[in-house]
């Protein structure tokens, strides 16, 4: 897979080389369930986001592929800053056009 993203560098840095992880969900909730997509300050149940240093909300606003090559490429934007992932069209077929997604990042120490 490549990977293309924006980060806020200001409060998140990051440098070439780091290695992370990284999540991508349709939902916060640990049980999968789907939520509403409003972040709640009164929620302080356990999530996915708690295990994370940065976490992005955004949606998909465009999937590039044709039908004579077997790869993909899903777009989404978190606010303007945008995200492109390509990859083999088995592991992008989760995502549909207009879809909201979370992206979760947290550095790895090595």
């Amino acid at each position: 897979m490549d990977l293309i993203l924006d980060i806020n560098m200001e409060i998140y840095p990051m440098d070439l080389g780091d290695k992370f992880r990284m999540v991508i969900a349709t939902t916060l909730k640990e049980d999968g369930s789907p939520d509403d997509g409003d972040w709640n300050p009164q929620d302080t149940g356990p999530n996915r986001s708690d295990s994370f240093e940065y976490v992005m909300y955004g949606k998909v606003y465009r999937i590039e592929g044709d039908d004579d090559s077997p790869r993909v490429a899903a777009f989404v934007s978190y606010g303007g800053l945008l995200m492109r992932l390509t990859g083999d069209a088995n592991n992008l077929h989760g995502f549909e056009l207009d879809d909201h997604v979370y992206l979760l990042i947290k550095k790895l120490a090595f």
